[in-house]
């Protein structure tokens, strides 16, 4: 049950007003001595209270809620985002209130509890070429940890995708490969990795060709690695755009009994965990995390902030 003002009060045996100006943070302006603030601080904490967020927004004061919007809540990475940005919530003492679309398209209702909890700050889970919706938004800080358009009036945090591609290849090339295919899906993120690629493959003396499937990712990587392997399309290894992806390629395989060398993208939790363990490229997702929460609190800039990625050698290729 929660713990109120008046209940403090009755704890302490002081008047509501005297917690009330404790917990504004306006004691010292009425002459409230520093044990008396240290003594009412010290009883909510260990009570358990915590500050109506409503109240606070009526008072003229920040609510310490941000919101995240998920473009898609089955994809993991997401999810290894989320834990980071809870982690981040609870050391600074804000709370999340979480949002998602359905098949990445966004509906008004989808963003209704986003208005509701008058949030100060908005993060967004997810690459889009141009996302009209988050201009509802822009009397407030916006980070995406994604791609995002430049005229988006977001800090946009999201891997170096040139240099992610480079690593890739320059793996692949010291184990004699030169033949790949790349398999993704039918996203923003997916096409700027596939651009990315095909350019590094150019420079580096690759062939190189791409299939892209409306399909969701494991169901990508399946029924496109058997097509593959069912034809006479020549290649030496497969490239994916996601950890998921490769997955459905490798049971693909796995299946035949025939094989190939795999590579992913993310380092997803189960990347390292799956057989054989995925060659993938690690997002640094701790870091996006951490940095997009300070991004809101700074109320940084828009502009784009790009981090290296780390190619994590497996088994897979």
């Amino acid at each position: 049950m929660a713990v109120n003002q008046k209940q403090i009060a009755e704890h302490l045996g002081v008047s509501k007003t005297l917690v009330s100006r404790v917990l504004s943070g306006k004691a010292r302006q009425v002459g409230i001595t520093e044990k008396t603030i240290e003594r009412v601080q010290k009883a909510a904490k260990e009570m358990g209270y915590v500050p109506n967020a409503a109240a606070l927004v009526l008072k003229g004061m920040p609510s310490r809620t941000i919101g995240v919007v998920v473009y898609d809540f089955k994809n993991p990475f997401f999810g290894a985002l989320i834990e980071g940005l809870q982690a981040q919530a609870h050391e600074h003492d804000f709370s999340l209130i979480l949002a998602g679309f359905k098949q990445r398209i966004p509906q008004p209702s989808d963003l209704a509890p986003l208005h509701k909890h008058s949030i100060d700050g908005l993060i967004i889970l997810g690459s889009d070429a141009w996302a009209e919706w988050c201009q509802t938004f822009e009397r407030m800080p916006i980070v995406r940890i994604g791609h995002g358009n430049v005229q988006e009036n977001s800090v946009r945090i999201a891997i170096d995708e040139e240099d992610a591609a480079d690593q890739l290849l320059q793996h692949l090339a010291h184990l004699s490969y030169t033949n790949l295919i790349f398999l993704r899906e039918d996203v923003p993120a997916h096409q700027l990795r596939k651009q990315a690629l095909e350019q590094a493959a150019t420079r580096a003396g690759f062939k190189f060709r791409s299939i892209m499937s409306t399909r969701e990712a494991f169901e990508v990587g399946l029924n496109e690695t058997k097509a593959i392997l069912n034809s006479d399309v020549s290649a030496e290894v497969i490239v994916c755009a996601t950890d998921k992806i490769a997955m459905g390629a490798l049971h693909a395989m796995h299946d035949m009994g025939r094989w190939l060398p795999v590579t992913g993208f993310d380092d997803i939790p189960a990347a390292d965990q799956f057989l054989p363990p995925i060659t993938t490229m690690r997002q640094p997702y701790h870091e996006m995390s951490k940095l997009a929460f300070q991004a809101i609190i700074d109320r940084r800039p828009p502009g784009d902030v790009l981090l290296k990625g780390k190619l994590v050698a497996r088994r897979s290729a």
